[in-house]
């Protein structure tokens, strides 16, 4: 769990310091937008364990695993989108209608698309 939330606070570090740099954002201001990008690193970390405790089961992970997916995708929108308003970038009726008209759909083919390719992976014979 810990390299999963580490390696999502460093993507998220790196993902708002290029965007604060392409728009000219002070650090300071970013701090909040950071913050709650990290808080998503804190749900999908305990998702991915709880999916990989049913690994010898490989239906019952690919479910688990695409509801990680799935609630993570959730979590992430949200984040983004408080952090949108927050800086100023979008109001909020149009991050409601340019996030929340795409993402469920999207997030659907996520939660799909993941039980598929673990359920591949999980099925497919271990070469030791």
């Amino acid at each position: 769990m810990a390299v999963t939330f580490g390696g999502h606070a460093i993507g998220m570090a790196i993902f708002v310091g290029l965007a604060g740099l392409i728009m000219r954002i002070p650090t300071r201001s970013l701090l909040v937008p950071y913050t709650a990008l990290l808080y998503c690193g804190l749900i999908l970390s305990p998702l991915l364990y709880w999916a990989r405790l049913s690994r010898e089961r490989p239906k019952s992970c690919a479910i688990r695993f695409g509801i990680a997916i799935f609630f993570y995708l959730q979590v992430l929108t949200l984040a983004l989108g408080f952090g949108t308003i927050r800086l100023h970038i979008l109001s909020q009726a149009e991050a409601v209608s340019d996030f929340g008209l795409v993402v469920l759909p999207l997030s659907a083919f996520a939660f799909a698309a993941s039980y598929v390719i673990v359920r591949q992976t999980l099925k497919a014979p271990q070469s030791r």
